[in-house]
């Protein structure tokens, strides 16, 4: 996703998530939806929009008639969250190794590519993120069984911003990427076996690679990225 392609609604979130993950907004930090809109020069609507999607996420709490405040961090309910959708992408799969069209497999191979591309160019963060959601989101899609492609989909959209900022700590871009590489290797050899527990470790480290990120950053993730994983967007 390039700075052209950001709705004002996704400028907003994002900007909400980078202050979350970087400290200056502390968890019971009041949301003022007013205030947002003037700062981002935008209206009311994208910057409630913002705070649902933040709030679906878990980043914020939003009650009926009250403000939305930064929520606590819980390390244990994050963890668990990850463990979870460890399992379900590890189900879903070791069903895509058979289920997956060559279609499905093109199109996958292609957006790992584009991934090893933009770190080869030192390309846009948020645009490796974004092929790094699609390739999971086509793995899982893959397994072709719309119980566990809903139940999944759903905990990864939960996980989302959670993975999004993991990936700032040092080195995380390229072991993620070999991640990637071991998980298709897997699938395109059809042992499900391997592209199962492959996933499965991925997605576990990522939450541990996540801890470390939170119980490090006391100040500001642009102390482990100078460049920082969100590009910051004119407000």
């Amino acid at each position: 996703m390039t700075d052209q392609d950001l709705t004002q609604a996704d400028t907003v979130r994002l900007a909400i998530e980078r202050e979350i993950f970087g400290g200056q907004l502390a968890p019971g930090d009041a949301l003022e939806e007013g205030r947002l809109a003037s700062r981002f020069g935008v209206s009311r609507t994208p910057v409630r929009e913002a705070i649902t999607q933040l709030a679906q996420a878990g980043l914020i709490t939003k009650r009926a008639h009250k403000r939305a405040v930064v929520a606590q961090l819980d390390a244990g309910a994050m963890l668990e969250l990850f463990e979870a959708l460890a399992e379900l992408e590890g189900a879903a799969v070791f069903l895509s190794t058979s289920r997956m069209s060559e279609a499905e497999k093109r199109a996958l191979k292609d957006i790992h590519e584009a991934a090893a591309e933009n770190l080869r160019s030192d390309g846009d963060p948020n645009e490796y993120a974004d092929l790094g959601f699609a390739f999971h989101q086509l793995i899982v899609r893959g397994c072709h069984n719309t119980a566990l492609i809903d139940t999944t989909e759903w905990l990864a959209l939960r996980v989302l911003p959670y993975r999004r900022f993991q990936v700032v700590a040092p080195g995380r871009l390229q072991r993620n990427q070999t991640d990637h590489d071991a998980i298709i290797s897997a699938i395109f050899a059809g042992d499900a076996e391997a592209a199962r527990e492959e996933i499965r470790r991925h997605t576990l480290e990522q939450g541990d690679a996540l801890m470390r990120f939170i119980a490090l950053n006391k100040t500001s993730h642009a102390d482990f990225h100078p460049n920082g994983l969100i590009k910051e967007q004119p407000l």
